[in-house]
């Protein structure tokens, strides 16, 4: 196991359960709180809330938690009202298990395509709805709701500043997503919704449409103006990367550019 950081994270920048994916929960958390305080689980396969276990492990870390909904075969924008009703009922068990372990915010992507499409009006009303059920799920369970930006321009109805209306959600700013999209500083400028949670990762803008997900440093993402703008709106934030690796070299960086001592 590599040695501790020097530094710690500050109380209101975490860590992703899934740079530790191959790990159970009670162990990703494990090493979570060897750099931080703040913890963000992936509720997907081996670290979904359902499982019983997987709550206790996260109640017992006693780190301040956010939540990642799943997102993988669900259409909250579907044209199909089975399919749209089957994601609310999938959001709302995690959302149940999210409040059930004192967890803060839960993410929840919405549309998402393979390929560029034309904005649809249906699609909009679709996820229109479901933002209005979900806003009645966030009132009963407690647990704030945030919507996330997606990559790729016309990969989803949500890549830009107020090209959604999400109502009394928040957003959740997803660096390297708007940094594909070229959208990343009228998110800093406007976000159009209350900046509730960051993802800070880092990519080389449009070039790099596969998502990396690198280290803080090696794009185009300027963490500075990033960490202001969610200071000053007392958002959380959490450095989405995929390894420890990449971790420790985003921290470091973050250390050079004097951004852990920042108010």
């Amino acid at each position: 196991m590599p040695a501790p950081p020097r530094r710690r994270l500050p109380p209101d920048v975490g860590l992703p359960s899934d740079a530790w994916y191959g790990l159970p929960l009670d162990a990703a958390l494990g090493r979570i709180a060897r750099y931080a305080t703040l913890a963000e689980i992936a509720s997907v396969e081996e670290h979904t809330l359902l499982s019983a276990p997987n709550r206790r492990a996260a109640v017992e870390s006693g780190l301040r938690l956010t939540v990642h909904g799943p997102w993988d075969d669900l259409e909250p924008g579907s044209t199909r009202e089975r399919d749209r009703r089957h994601a609310l009922t999938v959001h709302r068990r995690h959302l149940e298990a999210t409040a059930e372990i004192g967890a803060v915010t839960y993410v929840v992507h919405p549309d998402y395509q393979g390929c560029a499409v034309p904005r649809d009006p249906r699609v909009l009303d679709a996820l229109q709805r479901t933002f209005a059920e979900l806003e009645e799920y966030q009132r009963e369970l407690g647990v704030r709701i945030v919507v996330e930006n997606m990559p790729g321009v016309g990969f989803s109805h949500f890549g830009a500043p107020g090209d959604l209306d999400l109502g009394e959600l928040g957003l959740i700013l997803d660096t390297g997503h708007a940094a594909i999209c070229g959208t990343l500083h009228d998110f800093l400028r406007e976000p159009h919704a209350e900046l509730a949670h960051v993802h800070l990762h880092d990519n080389r803008g449009p070039a790099d449409a596969g998502d990396p997900h690198l280290p803080l440093g090696r794009g185009v993402v300027d963490a500075r103006a990033v960490l202001r703008a969610a200071r000053a709106s007392g958002a959380t934030v959490i450095l989405e990367l995929l390894s420890e690796d990449a971790i420790r070299e985003s921290i470091a960086h973050l250390e050079r550019k004097g951004l852990l001592d920042e108010e």
